[in-house]
């Protein structure tokens, strides 16, 4: 990945969960996760940071890495976000931007599911949005499914908070796929 694609995809993680801006991660992501018979690689990842305290650090997965960017939010392919949660400090109750996510995405139990989760979350703790196109979106706490969530919605919010609403241009497209 180009320095270009990696600053950009830092300043696209800010936006994701909103407020500090994401600091350099300390500590790399796995280079490959295995998940439904299928062998995700790590495409980009950033640290959140809030008072000089790393929160937690996100990555994107994708099944096929030769896939071009623009292409993540299309979702014609398997799409992962990984959290990995680097404190205790947590807050107490969810953050806003979490809520307004997720909630209007999926059904009131998977919510409260998920809100149960979030609570007990703690450092080294990890959450693992899957989506399978066709299919659903799940989410793992710890490699133990909360709900799985049908069709695209839920990626599609998730998308949409991370790489924001407007597509990448065609002139970047073909910068990154020279990349």
């Amino acid at each position: 990945m180009t320095s270009f694609s990696f600053i950009r995809m830092l300043t696209v993680l800010s936006i994701f969960w909103g407020g500090s801006p994401i600091a350099p991660a300390n500590a790399s992501p796995p280079p490959n996760l295995h998940l439904a018979d299928l062998t995700w690689t790590h495409h980009s990842s950033g640290v959140r940071s809030y008072n000089f305290v790393d929160v937690y650090q996100c990555a994107l997965y994708l099944h096929d890495k030769n896939k071009p960017v623009a292409s993540i939010r299309d979702l014609e392919h398997p799409v992962a976000i990984r959290i990995e949660i680097l404190t205790s400090m947590l807050p107490d109750k969810m953050p806003p931007v979490w809520r307004e996510t997720i909630e209007d995405e999926v059904t009131g139990k998977a919510f409260r599911r998920f809100k149960r989760g979030f609570a007990s979350l703690d450092e080294g703790d990890v959450l693992l949005f899957v989506y399978m196109p066709g299919e659903a979106t799940s989410l793992f706490l710890n490699g133990k499914r909360l709900f799985k969530d049908p069709g695209p919605g839920l990626m599609e919010a998730l998308l949409e908070q991370w790489i924001g609403s407007h597509p990448v241009s065609e002139d970047l497209k073909q910068a990154l796929l020279k990349s």
